[in-house]
């Protein structure tokens, strides 16, 4: 392993000895530089960096600034804004929820137990004493011959389903992926999937496992203001309320209906599930504020030279989840890593192509898309409304909570086997002493949760890099601990913070120069990557092209 190793650093040494150009532009690419833009956007003076708040003015202001310091061209004719409209809903539901049976009843206190939300635009959403049922998963997938809601009837009902998908619980590699979530496993699909059948209502159950994040997530996400596309889409993609339970007290009511959680949870892991009512009864009444705002995207590119019409994009969002005045103590949360280190990482790049004595033959575009935290809403926007074509983009390179744990000898593809782009990462991984895996927690349904998700959707061959766990000095075991607790302690949490102390960004350096090398390499190139055989976005970009043509 040591002697593959030197070779491999030896070969990339000769790589970049034989194109002093790409050694120029990698050591643009630097901590300092990294930090620099960390520490600035993640600031208490950037308040968590809302969107369509006073954070959001501050950022777009740096960024701007930024784009045009580095010689940037506007995306967005002579702008590098690109506007879009939302509505911001404030959603205050009932303090306590209360599921009532003939054996008694339990009580749900909000925040700790419960969140619940509306996205109908009106001032009061409500329903009384409607029946609850369990639909096992939530899902309607003909294609896995899997039909949660085909013996059960919902219409007006609250309906409970777990998250994830049952290849998830049952580790069964011939149901649906296996261990690896598929799109169905995510609390999105769910709501819409839940309106669609005409339920009054969406409560998932939420474990630390199974969604791949603790409660307080939940709670930090679900508790304060909330942003939908628009007024239309809003009222009919979800049903009138949507929320989370946590486990212990879904066990807690399954119990008072006479039935063991854990035991139906099996049986609807298993297909052909009938559904169960529960024989118990739950009100809930929320109360709406809501008005129209409008946030952006910020784009803006470097033309190619021979094939400008063609495009690479690298990708991050700038925005988190902004001030939480119910906090006691520090209320601002920061996305140091989430995701300062992003955008950092986009700036740097930018930064890297522009030191070039000849520039991309490709066009290489920046794009920062907003609302990314209030789900994926910027990129989705981008993707539906794009202002260069989505059939001649080459490829989208996310950047998203980068690595802050130090030098690692591996590197993780998140969506691993969906597109040509595995290629890619794996030669200037090995330019770089690097091995190239699958993502470690397939599990966690990551492919669906960033914005690459939004392009993939949208036909792009997109990719979305993860640091990997073999920790150069501190090995695998010891790491995975550390990012295990960070996650815990820090993710969606105002501790995430920039700490010169405990974050090592040696890691980041290198996997951000490698993230240029991927697209430095496929903006010499005259080819497209492809979506493989068995990716679900294969005949979404077939479809594109073949409707250009």
């Amino acid at each position: 392993m040591k002697l593959l190793t030197f070779l491999t650093l030896l070969f990339a040494t000769i790589l970049i000895k034989a194109d002093p150009p790409l050694k120029t532009a990698l050591d643009k690419i630097d901590e300092q530089g990294l930090v620099k833009h960390i520490k600035i956007l993640s600031s208490d003076e950037f308040l968590g960096r809302a969107p369509a708040h006073e954070g959001e003015e501050k950022t777009l202001e740096y960024l701007t600034g930024q784009f045009q310091k580095l010689g940037l061209k506007p995306g967005n004719g002579d702008s590098y804004l690109q506007p879009f409209d939302l509505v911001e809903v404030h959603s205050k539901p009932l303090e306590i929820m209360e599921v009532k049976g003939e054996k008694g009843s339990v009580k749900l206190n909000w925040a700790e137990e419960f969140v619940a939300q509306s996205s109908h635009l009106t001032n009061l959403v409500e329903y009384k004493d409607v029946e609850i049922v369990f639909a096992g998963y939530g899902i309607t997938a003909p294609e896995y011959n899997w039909f949660d809601y085909g013996n059960i009837d919902v219409k007006g009902k609250v309906v409970v389903v777990m998250v994830n998908d049952p290849g998830y619980h049952t580790k069964n590699t011939e149901l649906f992926t296996g261990n690896a979530m598929t799109y169905y496993g995510r609390w999105t699909y769910k709501y819409e999937e839940a309106a669609r059948q005409g339920a009054a209502g969406l409560f998932i159950v939420h474990e630390d496992g199974a969604a791949s994040y603790p409660w307080a997530v939940v709670r930090n996400g679900w508790t304060g203001e909330e942003f939908y596309k628009e007024s239309t889409d809003s009222n009919f993609s979800r049903a009138k309320v949507n929320g989370w339970i946590n486990l212990a007290k879904a066990k807690e009511i399954f119990s008072l209906a006479g039935y063991d959680f854990d035991e139906e949870l099996k049986k609807a892991s298993l297909g052909s599930y009938k559904g169960l009512n529960l024989n118990l009864k739950t009100s809930m009444r929320i109360e709406n504020k809501f008005s129209n705002v409008v946030t952006n995207n910020v784009i803006g590119y470097i033309p190619g030279e021979k094939r400008p019409e063609e495009y690479i994009f690298y990708m991050g969002h700038w925005d988190h989840l902004g001030i939480d005045l119910s906090l006691e103590g520090d209320q601002i949360y920061n996305g140091a890593r989430d995701n300062a280190s992003g955008i950092a990482a986009l700036l740097e790049i930018a930064e890297a192509f522009q030191s070039l004595d000849k520039k991309p033959e490709r066009s290489i575009v920046f794009l920062a898309v907003g609302a990314e935290e209030r789900g994926l809403l910027g990129s989705a926007y981008y993707v539906a409304n794009p202002i260069f074509p989505l059939s001649k983009t080459v490829a989208a390179i996310n950047m998203d909570g980068l690595n802050i744990f130090g030098p690692m000898n591996d590197v993780h593809i998140v969506g691993y086997g969906q597109s040509g782009l595995d290629n890619y990462v794996k030669n200037a991984a090995s330019e770089m002493g690097k091995i190239v895996k699958p993502e470690s927690n397939p599990e966690a349904g990551i492919y669906y949760r960033s914005d690459h998700f939004s392009f993939a959707h949208g036909g792009v061959p997109a990719i979305y890099l993860k640091h990997g766990n073999d920790h150069k000095e501190l090995g695998e075991e010891k790491t995975k601990k550390i990012v295990a607790e960070w996650t815990k302690n820090l993710y969606h949490k105002v501790g995430d913070e920039y700490d010169a102390e405990t974050w090592d960004l040696r890691g980041m350096v290198e996997e951000v120069r490698m993230l240029f090398r991927i697209g430095y390499q496929l903006s010499k190139e005259d080819t497209f990557p492809q979506w493989s055989e068995k990716s679900e976005f294969r005949k979404i970009r077939e479809k594109s092209l073949a409707d250009k043509n």
